[in-house]
């Protein structure tokens, strides 16, 4: 093995290390087949990915395709941290200090650095050992060691006779790989709110699909399709995500012709999480999603939330990644994974409900004005579109 061989090493999220002896493996074979899919999708040639204990080995066929390699793996759930490194061999600790020498001493020139090792297995040295021998091999190149606050740390991680010498690191999203946690069903707008739900979800190992309601003009299908798409090419791997459609205008129509004012923005969300859970159940989803919070519009304030649930005939849970969250963190995260721009597009089509809405929902009244347009649901979710992103 040649002492200049560059590798790009995936440090696996904490929690798949956690996992039990059987479980473990699953969780580990969905991440390389999710990171296979992201590679593929962006044409990226590289040799077939590999695990060595924690870390996830890939080699590029093309120098200039790491740092491509690197942007990519960042945004693959269940992966915590990236980095570009050298995979060396070596005999004992001095042969080792001197093949560090060789990879980082460029690296340290003219500045403060500090060795940060590692070891497992059974070795006649330890971690400081190696910390001492490699910060000795460099000092000379640098303007010495700062171990409290260094220019450049100097990463050396030994398993056995094989070692990882890198330096800067790339966050990862963490998580659990997409796919180890079911399916779940998003409902979705392509406004702020539904994308970073379905972004958390999909971080907790669950593969999310779309459902978009048009309530007023079809042209928030292309919104609700270009986020979606922009969200599948960012950060869905391993799968190909779905967008279903519903034409929900005739229950908009009946809700303003047939509710009372007041209740009309609850009701409308009775139906639609009633119509998402017979789809749901009807395609084999594990979880409704809504980007919820609470208290930020007048049909998510804990009382009408209670109400909302208490009249719908629901049989699947209903995950609420956002409840904790107010509009200014929701957009913060929009914009740290890349969504804001396409999401500050999204068009609001609909309003139904003016003047006075009520934030405490009665129950017996919200259950009363449901019933007014209940019988129209069924046939409206039968004619759902399917679009794959």
């Amino acid at each position: 093995m040649n002492v200049q061989e560059k590798v790009v090493m995936a440090i696996l999220s904490g929690e798949i290390m956690l996992k039990s002896e059987r479980t473990r493996p699953r969780f580990e074979k969905r991440l390389i087949e999710n990171v296979l899919d992201a590679i593929r999708r962006h044409k990226i040639p590289c040799k077939t990915p590999y695990l060595d204990a924690t870390r996830l080995i890939i080699r590029c066929k093309n120098d200039n395709d790491y740092s491509k390699l690197m942007d990519i793996l960042s945004r693959v759930f269940g992966i915590y941290r990236v980095a570009t490194a050298y995979l060396i061999r070596f005999n004992n600790l001095s042969d080792l200090s001197s093949k560090v020498e060789e990879i980082a001493k460029n690296w340290v020139k003219g500045k403060k650095f500090a060795i940060r090792a590692k070891r497992s297995g059974v070795e006649p040295f330890t971690s400081i050992d190696i910390a001492r021998e490699t910060g000795a091999s460099l000092y000379k190149y640098s303007r010495g060691v700062d171990l409290d606050n260094p220019e450049v740390e100097v990463y050396v991680e030994v398993r056995g006779r094989r070692a990882l010498i890198y330096r800067d690191t790339v966050d990862g999203p963490g998580g659990l790989p997409t796919g180890v946690e079911g399916k779940a069903l998003v409902l979705f707008s392509g406004g702020f709110d539904s994308p970073v739900a379905a972004w958390f979800t999909a971080k907790r190992g669950v593969r999310v699909d779309f459902l978009h309601f048009v309530l007023a003009s079809p042209l928030s299908i292309i919104d609700a399709y270009r986020v979606a798409q922009k969200l599948t090419s960012k950060w869905l791997y391993g799968y190909r995500p779905r967008l279903y459609v519903i034409d929900f205008r005739p229950i908009s129509n009946l809700v303003n012709a047939l509710v009372k004012n007041s209740y009309r923005q609850v009701v409308l969300r009775i139906a639609m999480l009633e119509s998402s859970s017979i789809l749901a159940e009807k395609l084999g989803y594990d979880a409704i999603v809504t980007g919820e919070s609470i208290g930020q519009v007048s049909s998510q304030t804990l009382p009408n939330i209670k109400a909302i649930v208490h009249t719908s005939n629901i049989h699947v849970p209903i995950l609420r990644p956002l409840i904790g969250l107010d509009k200014e963190e929701i957009i913060n995260i929009s914009r740290e994974i890349s969504l804001y721009e396409v999401s500050s597009k999204t068009k609001e089509y609909c309003r139904i409900g003016t003047n006075y809405v009520t934030t405490r929902a009665d129950i017996s009244i919200a259950s009363s004005e449901y019933k007014k347009i209940k019988p129209a649901i069924p046939k409206v979710i039968e004619d759902y579109i399917e679009i794959t992103l």
